[in-house]
């Protein structure tokens, strides 16, 4: 969660970026821009989603969270057909983990999300380019522009043509030699009318103005600010997870009372997991049904969908549409 005003929002905070994405005419044309002005190729017909979740295996798997998936066609799309090309874009302000694993780890659930059960031609995997834009040099180079591919070790001119492409843009530090990635980097890090100094750099400054300018967006952001304090979340949870806790090592503590075999203790060590697990679930359920109050009555069955999801990236995800929403029917919408 962003501590800054509502006015000093730019392109690199979480919120606004996916405000922009999240608007069905703006964020297609943003999305196309920011890729073509990065990378500085051109993007044909595209789908844009705004934090995109690709789920992992049951609650003992991991999923991911893209902050922004853009999708690029060589023509107009089907509805389910697969893209081309798909750009992850991942604004970052802190270096608090390891990117670098992370990404190769996302890269591989994208991937897997991009290509049809029984596929047998790996040709009609699309491309992939992840964008991380940072505000922080990432590699301590000095460089604005960061862009790694597969290669071979032994002789780097032997093209490895797998689709996978890593840029780090470092907006901390614009001083590449194109003058046009300088001014979009200084956008994206400060997005202000003085910093729109380019023709690309204008027409994103209209789509912040749009957000910005909306009572709507001002109010979700202060709901944002409210709801999505996860340390609060959490703290809801270890609470639930305590009373699991407790509740189990009384269990456990009549166990070896018992004299009571070691499978048994095992059993009750995997129902205190599955104790904490579902603790967590529990506390995403309560507070999207809570932010789902404030937009007026919850339909029974909605209340059942929310409480019927087992994965807990997919209620992450719904939680955070519930607070962007300005009506039920738009919460809908997004999660159909």
């Amino acid at each position: 969660m962003s501590n800054k005003d509502f006015e000093d929002l730019s392109l690199i905070d979480n919120f606004m970026v996916l405000s922009v994405a999240s608007d069905l005419k703006c964020g297609p044309k943003c999305g196309r821009l920011l890729a073509e002005g990065l990378l500085h190729e051109k993007v044909g017909y595209v789908r844009i989603h705004a934090e995109k979740i690709v789920p992992g295996i049951g609650l003992t798997k991991r999923g991911i969270r893209m902050d922004v998936e853009l999708q690029s066609f060589p023509h107009k799309p089907e509805e389910n057909e697969l893209p081309e090309k798909v750009y992850d874009f991942e604004p970052h302000h802190k270096n608090s983990d390891n990117l670098f694993k992370r990404n190769r780890f996302n890269q591989a659930k994208i991937d897997a999300h991009n290509l049809y059960s029984g596929e047998s031609d790996f040709n009609n995997l699309p491309d992939l380019c992840v964008i991380n834009i940072l505000d922080y040099d990432p590699f301590g180079k000095g460089k604005a522009k960061y862009h790694f591919r597969n290669m071979c070790a032994e002789d780097v001119t032997i093209p490895y043509p797998d689709g996978l492409d890593y840029y780090y843009f470092n907006t901390s530090s614009p001083n590449d030699e194109d003058d046009e990635l300088n001014a979009l980097l200084r956008y994206i890090q400060n997005s202000t009318e003085e910093n729109a100094t380019t023709e690309l750099t204008r027409q994103l400054h209209e789509y912040v103005t749009k957000v910005k300018s909306s009572p709507e967006e001002r109010y979700r952001y202060m709901t944002w600010g409210e709801y999505i304090d996860f340390e609060t979340m959490e703290a809801k949870a270890e609470a639930r997870k305590e009373g699991h806790a407790e509740g189990k090592e009384q269990g456990l503590a009549e166990g070896r009372a018992e004299g009571r075999a070691e499978g048994r203790a095992e059993g009750r060590a995997e129902g205190r997991a599955e104790g904490r697990a579902e603790a967590v679930l529990a506390t995403y359920r309560e507070n999207t049904l809570e932010v789902l109050n404030k937009l007026g009555d919850v339909p029974d069955d909605v209340v059942e969908k929310v409480n019927s999801v087992t994965d807990i990236d997919v209620l992450k995800q719904w939680f955070t549409l519930a607070v962007k929403s300005d009506s039920m029917a738009s919460f809908l919408f997004q999660i159909n």
